[in-house]
């Protein structure tokens, strides 16, 4: 059988996908969480999510290779207010949010992804950071796969004159791989292309960005929700540990697996924290006020706006005047008296 991809199995690069009863778990739980991201969040809340899932991607994709920043400082930094850290990591954060913005073009491009459209994102990650010639150019020296937490050479990356052969390599497994499952397919993605490690810098952060991007391309419109850097920062020494034993046994699963969990769990809390916004939302939509003041006022003969206020001590008091208004106007109340000791009632035939 003719080997399509020569140069990965010289630099023992496992690039077949197998799946594993705990990889069908993770991938279970991901397809658990897509109804109600696919199909909950037409909503405000949308936005808040969408904003929330920046914050921590930029935060937690830079924290996994050091940055200090916290989700409050990356706030305040999108803000352009000031913040109290080290200019590489503020420019880290500025320079991942305009690559997010890069990607977010790139899902909506209809035609073929290609290794400089991976060389453009890492420029946007490393501009200002690196050397110029290293910036979104196929890296020209040898680099280390280095614990970025503790500072460990995790193992020795292909020598740069292997690099293009490696990389027509992995765009040939994309094209092959396009009907596999997406999600066993892009963390496969992330493992090959980290191992083959194509720049001088920024290849961790460029990566999980591609994963992103790929998920986007493929239909995974969930992965706008889910930062999964949150769950690989929180298991960063695991994250290294799953790369070291997939090329120690020359099989993808274990990488495949944590990638899978890590996005499983960050899924989950996404929906978690999208139930939570819906749960405290549902009674601050003019609709639902006014259902539970029908509610109150059904069991009284006749109330004032102080008791209204009472009912509903969360809401301000303006608004529930403008409600009372619209009550009234849809003679669904009605009410007699100055307006400062105005008495309702329900209108004849409410009750």
């Amino acid at each position: 059988m003719e080997n399509r991809y020569p140069t990965l199995s010289q630099h023992k690069i496992p690039h077949e996908i197998r799946m594993t009863d705990a990889l069908v778990g993770h991938l279970m739980r991901i397809a658990e969480t897509k109804p109600f991201l696919d199909e909950y969040l037409g909503t405000p809340q949308e936005v808040k999510l969408l904003r929330k899932a920046k914050v921590r991607a930029i935060t937690y994709s830079n924290q996994i290779e050091g940055n200090t920043l916290g989700e409050s400082e990356v706030t305040a930094v999108l803000q352009g207010k000031r913040v109290a850290g080290s200019a590489k990591d503020i420019k880290e954060v500025q320079n991942y949010h305009e690559a997010l913005d890069y990607i977010e073009q790139l899902a909506e491009d209809t035609r073929p992804l290609k290794v400089v459209d991976m060389c453009d994102i890492q420029k946007l990650i490393t501009q200002g950071l690196i050397e110029e010639r290293q910036c979104g150019r196929i890296r020209s020296i040898p680099v280390s796969i280095v614990n970025a937490g503790t500072g460990e050479i995790l193992e020795e990356c292909p020598q740069p004159h292997a690099l293009k052969d490696l990389l027509n390599d992995l765009w040939r497994w994309l094209e092959d791989t396009k009907d596999s499952n997406p999600f066993t397919r892009v963390f496969a993605f992330h493992f090959i292309a980290v191992s083959i490690h194509p720049f001088a810098d920024g290849n961790g952060r460029t990566v999980r960005l591609m994963q992103h991007l790929l998920l986007m391309l493929g239909g995974q419109r969930l992965a706008r929700f889910v930062p999964s850097e949150t769950a690989i920062m929180r298991g960063r020494d695991r994250y290294y540990s799953a790369i070291r034993q997939s090329r120690a046994l020359g099989q993808l699963h274990p990488i495949l697996e944590f990638l899978a969990e890590c996005f499983a769990n960050s899924a989950e809390e996404v929906v978690n924290d999208g139930r939570k916004l819906l749960r405290d939302s549902a009674g601050k939509t003019p609709e639902a006020r006014h259902r539970k003041i029908l509610a109150h006022a059904k069991r009284r003969e006749q109330f004032s706006m102080h008791d209204v206020v009472e009912w509903l001590p969360d809401i301000p008091k303006r608004t529930l005047e403008r409600d009372m208004a619209a009550l009234v106007k849809k003679h669904a109340l009605k009410a007699k008296g100055e307006r400062k000791a105005r008495i309702y009632s329900f209108a004849k035939g409410q009750r």
